[in-house]
C-alpha cells in the first residue's frame, strides 16, 4: 500500500492507471495463480461482451450479447461457487427418490471477491447494454475497474458511471486528503478490532454451545451479532474507501446507519448501499416495470425474486436463501400495511417512530440467525433453544463469563450505537486542523492498543 501510494503519487495523472493496475494484479496474484487466471478471464469475456453490445445496432442481437455475458458470469458463479449447494440439493432429491449413494462433485476453492467483481463487470455490461454509457474501449482501465485492490475483496461494488471517468485523470491527493484517510482508515481498524471481533469471541462461544443456551442468552447473542456484523463490514468499508482516497480514487458510501431504520424497507436503504443499489437498478427495477400492468402485485413479483437473488448471492447455503425468502416476506408486508403505519406515525410521533426503530432491530437480529448459522439443522436449534425462557442457563452464562464483563460488553454496544453516527460524520465531514487531528488518530490508536482484540484476521464479509 506505502509503495502504491509513493509510486501514484510521484506518476503523471494520464498514467497513474498503470501502477494501480500493476498493484491490484500483484494483490490478487497473491491469493493464488487459478484465482488470478479465473479474473483475468472474467475481465476479458466481459470486456469483449460490452464491445459486442454496443456494436449491435439490431435490439436482439443487443439482447442476445447480454445474455451470453450474463450467463457466463453466473456460470463462473455457479462452477466455483454455488457447485456445493446444487450438490446438496442432488442428494436430497436422490434421497426422496430412494436412489443408490450420491457421487459427490469435485468442489473447487471458492476465489476471493469473486461475488463482487462478478457484480460490478455484470453492472458495466448492463450500463452499456441500456446506454447508460459506452464501453470503455480502454482495456488496462476496464481490467482496473474490475480488479481495483481496495475494493475487490469485499467492496463497495463500483458504478461504472462514476468509477470509469476516475481513470482517465486520476487526482493528486493533497494533504487534507490523505489527513482525511488515514482518520478514516484508524477508526475502520478501531471498529474491526475493538467492537466487532471482541463482540464475535461472545458470538462464536454462544453458537458453538446451541443446544444448552436458553432465550435470554440467545437474546444477547443475537443483538451482539447484529452490531458484530454491521462494525465489521462498515470497518472494511471505511478502511477501502480510505485507501482509494490515498490513491486518488472516490469509492461511494456503503453505510447510512442502517440501525436508525424504522422499518425494514428503510434497514436496505441503509444497509451495503453498493448491493443494494445494484439490485434496484439492475433486477428490481426492470422486472417491475416487465410487470407494470399488475401494479401493485408488479412490486410483490419484484420484491420476491430480488431478494431472493439478495440471500442467494450471499452464499451457497439455504440458509441464505431462506434469509433473502424471509426479507421479502416482510418487505411485501410492509408494502400492504404501508398506509397503516403512516397512520399510527401520525398519532403517536416520535413514541412510534422509537418503538419502530427498537422492533427494527430486533426483527433484523433474529434474522440474522439465518446469516450466521452454519445450516438449517443449526437455525432450528437455535429456534428451539430460544422457547427455553427460564433464567437458570442465563444466571448460569453471566456466573461463567463475570457479571462485570457481560456489562462491560454491553456497556461497549450502547457507547458504539450512541456515539458512532456523531463521530463518524465528525470524521467524515469535519476539516480540523493538524492538531486535532493527531489527538483524534492518537486517541483511537490508544484505545485499539488497550481494547483491541488480535488473532481473528478475517472479515465476515470474505466468505461471500
Amino acid at each position: 500500500m506505502l509503495i502504491t501510494i509513493l509510486v501514484v503519487r510521484f506518476t503523471a495523472a494520464q498514467w497513474r492507471w498503470m501502477p494501480l493496475l500493476l498493484a491490484s494484479f500483484f494483490f490478487y496474484s497473491l491469493t493464488g495463480i487459478e484465482a488470478f487466471v479465473l479474473l483475468l478471464g472474467s475481465i476479458l469475456f466481459t470486456y469483449y461482451n460490452a464491445q459486442k453490445i454496443a456494436e449491435s445496432v439490431n435490439m436482439t442481437k443487443r439482447y442476445r450479447w447480454l445474455l451470453v455475458s450474463v450467463c457466463g458470469q453466473i456460470l463462473i458463479l455457479g462452477v466455483f461457487k454455488y457447485l456445493g449447494f446444487f450438490n446438496g440439493l442432488m442428494q436430497g432429491v436422490n434421497a426422496l427418490l430412494h436412489r443408490g449413494p450420491w457421487n459427490d462433485w469435485e468442489l473447487l476453492i471458492l476465489p476471493l471477491g469473486i461475488s463482487f467483481y462478478t457484480f460490478q463487470s455484470m453492472g458495466y455490461v448492463f450500463d452499456v447494454y441500456y446506454k447508460i454509457r459506452k464501453p470503455e474501449m480502454h482495456l488496462g482501465k476496464y481490467a482496473l475497474f474490475v480488479s481495483f485492490f481496495p475494493q475487490i475483496q469485499s467492496g463497495p461494488i463500483g458504478r461504472s458511471k462514476e468509477m470509469m471517468p476516475q481513470w482517465s485523470n486520476i487526482a493528486t491527493p493533497h494533504f487534507e486528503d490523505y489527513r482525511w484517510a488515514i482518520q478514516l482508515f484508524v477508526w475502520g481498524l478501531l471498529k474491526k478490532f475493538v467492537v466487532a471481533d471482541r463482540l464475535g469471541n461472545y458470538v462464536d462461544e454462544v453458537y458453538a454451545g446451541a443446544g444448552s443456551m436458553g432465550t435470554w442468552v440467545w437474546l444477547f447473542a443475537l443483538a451482539l451479532y447484529t452490531v458484530q456484523l454491521y462494525a465489521d463490514f462498515s470497518a472494511y468499508s471505511d478502511m477501502a474507501i480510505a485507501s482509494a482516497k490515498m490513491l486518488g480514487i472516490r469509492l461511494p458510501e456503503n453505510f447510512d446507519f442502517p440501525y436508525k431504520a424504522a422499518n425494514i424497507t428503510d434497514f436496505w436503504r441503509r444497509w451495503h448501499l453498493s448491493l443494494s443499489g445494484w439490485l434496484r437498478d439492475y433486477i428490481y427495477t426492470p422486472l417491475l416495470f416487465s410487470k407494470k400492468k399488475w401494479k401493485k402485485w408488479a412490486v410483490v413479483y419484484a420484491i420476491g425474486i430480488t431478494f431472493v437473488i439478495c440471500g442467494i448471492w450471499h452464499g451457497a447455503n439455504m440458509t441464505f436463501v431462506w434469509f433473502g425468502v424471509v426479507q421479502a416476506a416482510i418487505l411485501i408486508f410492509e408494502l400492504f400495511t404501508k398506509e397503516w403505519r403512516a397512520r399510527q406515525s401520525e398519532r403517536f410521533g416520535k413514541v412510534y417512530h422509537g418503538l419502530s426503530v427498537l422492533v427494527t432491530f430486533w426483527v433484523i437480529s433474529f434474522c440474522f440467525i439465518l446469516f450466521r448459522a452454519e445450516d438449517m439443522q443449526q437455525v432450528m436449534v437455535v429456534l428451539k433453544d430460544l422457547m427455553h425462557t427460564d433464567f437458570v442457563s442465563f444466571s448460569n452464562y453471566i456466573a461463567e463469563k463475570n457479571a462485570s464483563r457481560i456489562l462491560g460488553v454491553l456497556a461497549l454496544v450502547v457507547l458504539f450505537l450512541g456515539l458512532n453516527e456523531r463521530w463518524d460524520l465528525r470524521l467524515r465531514q469535519t476539516k480540523w486542523n493538524s492538531r486535532q487531528s493527531i489527538w483524534a488518530v492518537s486517541g483511537m490508536l490508544v484505545l485499539l492498543v488497550i481494547m483491541g482484540v488480535f488473532g481473528k484476521n478475517d472479515f465476515i464479509y470474505f466468505q461471500f
